[in-house]
């Protein structure tokens, strides 16, 4: 199998190349005095900034904050997991936590749900961070998503900016009239298995919109292939096939690597992120930019959210430092992301008002499935998807394999 977890090889490799950071994890996290967290490469700048606010109210631990790449990253802490040496703290795309939750690999964080601020923090992500009705992590990173359009693909086609309130019907009149063949396309579409996060930002919203789902809302069958959810792949697909509205290579696009580049090329005119995008944008002073609510109103509600894997060194010091970083005025100052606290959002950076339509998608914001295999249904959902691109399947076609993977998927997990 393919995918974050990767082939037995890669697998393997992971294995091996965790065991340097394994021992040094339990020679650091065997006393208490040290909580090891494992994060994504982005906290790198972070990592002191949190390291000095935590010793002043905890002078006498010490965070041993590991900002590790994004690649292979799952693997990694899987590999180590089952090695019997976890870090205290995990940091987890929220995709990831029904799958890693239900292998046993986290501690239930039930507990601590009255020492969190819950009422403040993002629905969407909180609700991922659950497997089975139980806690399992704490949501501090949310990343709704926003459509973002180029002005100077929209100005050279003669095409009014879109405006809230807009619909998918719209979105493909504005796609179609802002694209000019060979010179910019009215939209980016990431299809690429290697990034099946940002697929789903793009898909699962028209999914959602059209009334179709991946799975039934008690988890018990697939619903990929109902005609609702067929519908909105056939209109996924139509973008490229039909109306050829998106780029050549496509099926091969993720948003970071390809969408966002040809976005500042001034070759697309549309494509959606979370506020991930607007850090980048905002670099670029030739880009002339600006963003929008959704179409329809749903958008996916993304994000990170922190666990205690199970055999943790030092667990007791990994919730208190769970407790402490979902504080606002905490997570505010720690963050470079967009916080899941919306008290957070109230103070600096994060209340300026260039970026308050993040709050507002907070209220569309949808997560996908949190249940068992959720990881493989969205890796077989893809795959299909792309075969669609590349002219190997019908949407039905491509919507009734998945179902059948899904289907399997439930069995085995049940």
């Amino acid at each position: 199998m393919r995918g974050v977890f990767g082939t037995r090889r890669q697998f393997l490799t992971a294995a091996a190349t965790t065991a340097l950071l394994a021992a040094a994890n339990r020679a650091h996290s065997a006393q208490s005095n040290v909580i090891t967290i494992w994060v994504g490469s982005w906290w790198e700048p972070q990592v002191p900034v949190a390291q000095q606010l935590w010793a002043k109210d905890f002078p006498n631990v010490r965070l041993n904050i590991q900002a590790l790449p994004i690649n292979g990253y799952l693997d990694k802490f899987t590999a180590a997991a089952l090695g019997g040496s976890p870090p205290d703290v995990v940091d987890l795309d929220t995709t990831w936590v029904s799958t890693v939750a239900a292998q046993g690999l986290l501690e239930t964080l039930d507990k601590l749900v009255d020492k969190v601020p819950v009422a403040d923090l993002a629905p969407a992500v909180w609700k991922a961070s659950q497997f089975k009705g139980t806690q399992y992590a704490i949501p501090m990173r949310s990343g709704p998503g926003v459509y973002y359009y180029n002005k100077t693909v929209f100005d050279k086609a003669g095409v009014p900016y879109p405006k809230d309130g807009w619909t998918y019907a719209d979105l493909l009149d504005l796609a179609r009239k802002t694209t000019i063949p060979g010179q910019q396309y009215g939209i980016g579409v990431p299809a690429d298995i290697s990034d099946p996060s940002n697929v789903l930002t793009l898909f699962a919203p028209i999914l959602w919109a059209k009334g179709g789902d991946f799975i039934t809302p008690d988890g018990s069958a697939p619903a990929i292939n109902t005609p609702q959810s067929v519908a909105a792949i056939t209109f996924w697909s139509d973008l490229y096939l039909k109306y050829k509205v998106t780029p050549e290579g496509t099926p091969n696009f993720t948003t970071t690597r390809d969408i966002q580049p040809l976005f500042e090329a001034n070759k697309v005119g549309l494509l959606t992120s979370s506020s991930n995008a607007f850090d980048t944008f905002s670099k670029n002073p030739n880009l002339k930019w600006d963003m929008v609510l959704s179409p329809d109103g749903v958008n996916r509600g993304g994000g990170w959210t922190m666990g205690v894997p199970v055999g943790a060194s030092n667990p007791d010091g990994a919730k208190q430092f769970l407790v402490w970083l979902s504080q606002p005025d905490i997570l505010a100052k720690v963050l470079n992301r967009f916080p899941a606290n919306k008290k957070a959002l109230e103070l600096p950076p994060w209340n300026n008002p260039a970026i308050a339509i993040f709050k507002e998608a907070e209220q569309g914001a949808r997560s996908v499935p949190s249940v068992a295999g959720w990881f493989q249904m969205q890796e077989a959902t893809i795959v299909e998807l792309q075969k669609i691109l590349v002219g190997q399947k019908s949407p039905q076609q491509a919507a009734d394999s998945a179902a059948a993977t899904i289907a399997r998927i439930i069995s085995e997990n049940k």
